[in-house]
């Protein structure tokens, strides 16, 4: 199997979230198991006991196409992927998840088959937003052999994975249904999400993989610090990789909360005070 990350950009919380989920994996990887990083900040993963796939900013820019959408970027770093090893399956993660489960689990469902993407949300035409917008404009419109119907629901994309005999068709049908509702106007930032949806629905028997592998977009600001931790404290250790496993424990793992609801009122009175109170008497050591 093929685990695939795609992290990019200044942004070091990204890389350090990349840095946990990572260690989380390789507690349980076998001898046929590798993992890959796609990256433009390939000297940060020097350390990280992973296979780097160096990426520039221009082709960043270059894979999100002419409408310029950003999660194209995911779809195009799978089939570069998948180009590069076509008999092997393919486990695509965002970084800000974790696995408490078991691989040999997931590694058994793709074996089956089975498609998986980290949780089933339901259908597009009951939501509100963006997907309930964006359903309004594709609704029964065909992309490549695929018409888009009531069947076909939204799954959450922090977790894609592709048995190996289906990958090369899903995820051209991905691009393709990407790009077509691109061309329709349908401009949102699920819209990678909805595409990697369908077309594992359409090529595959399609699980969710929540039960195996955690995905904490709802609690970031505390998974970063535990991140931080971490890696700080390996550091300052000198610590074995056997001592990083170790520390990263299932225990700590599921008592960190993976989503926490915080009223939208405490941020804007947090914003309002900053502005009232804002830094004074700032001061630097002069050049002697």
């Amino acid at each position: 199997m093929n685990i695939l990350y795609v992290v990019f950009g200044d942004n070091l919380s990204y890389h350090l979230e990349a840095y946990l989920s990572i260690r989380s994996f390789q507690k349980q990887l076998t001898a046929n198991d590798r993992i890959f990083v796609l990256t433009t900040k390939p000297e940060y993963y020097r350390h990280a006991h992973v296979e780097i796939l160096p990426i520039t900013e221009h082709q960043i820019l270059d894979w999100q196409g002419p409408h310029h959408f950003f999660f194209r970027i995911k779809i195009l770093a799978m089939d570069y992927l998948q180009k590069l090893y076509p008999r092997e399956h393919l486990l695509y993660l965002d970084s800000d998840t974790f696995l408490y489960g078991s691989l040999e689990i997931i590694r058994k469902r793709l074996n089956e088959g089975k498609g998986l993407m980290h949780i089933h949300e339901g259908h597009p035409s009951k939501m509100s937003g963006g997907s309930l917008k964006m359903w309004n404009i594709v609704k029964g419109h065909t992309y490549g052999e695929i018409t888009l119907s009531k069947k076909h629901d939204m799954w959450n994309a922090g977790v894609t994975a592709i048995p190996a005999c289906k990958a090369e068709k899903t995820i051209a049908a991905s691009l393709t249904i990407c790009d077509g509702m691109l061309n329709d106007g349908a401009n949102t930032f699920i819209l990678e999400q909805y595409s990697s949806s369908v077309s594992l629905a359409e090529n595959t028997i399609l699980a969710e993989a929540a039960d195996q592998i955690g995905h904490y977009w709802g609690n970031k600001a505390e998974w970063e610090l535990l991140s931080k931790e971490l890696l700080l404290l390996s550091y300052m250790k000198e610590s074995s990789l056997e001592e990083e496993f170790e520390a990263i424990s299932n225990k700590l793992l599921l008592s960190t909360p993976i989503y926490v609801h915080k009223p939208s009122i405490a941020a804007k009175l947090h914003k309002q005070i900053d502005s009232l109170f804002p830094k004074r008497n700032v001061r630097y050591l002069k050049e002697q």
